[in-house]
């Protein structure tokens, strides 16, 4: 069953990504398009049921900037409030 949810996009990546390493940015990202392979990897697997949910966690972190994921976690809490705001308010209008 694994791999079915995303195709194995992350083979597509690895099959694909083939780039002169002739630089030390170029050699940074070849890493990092590694890292984010196994990040795909990992979260193909886990929406296909192979992994267990948070198996893919690691895998993604080692893809982001140590603030990535506080920063998704404040922008998702201020969209809630926001449509918290929007609904007492919608309902707050039919009384």
């Amino acid at each position: 069953m694994s791999g079915g949810s995303m195709e194995r996009l992350y083979c597509s990546i690895e099959a694909n990504a083939t780039f002169e390493q002739n630089t030390n940015e170029r050699r940074a990202f070849a890493k990092h398009l590694e890292r984010i392979c196994q990040a795909l990897h990992d979260i193909e697997w886990v929406d296909s049921g192979d992994y267990s949910p948070g198996d893919e966690n690691d895998a993604i972190r080692a893809c982001l900037a140590p603030s990535a994921i506080l920063q998704a976690a404040i922008d998702h809490a201020i969209e809630a409030r926001d449509s918290l705001h929007a609904e007492i308010d919608r309902a707050a209008g039919m009384s």
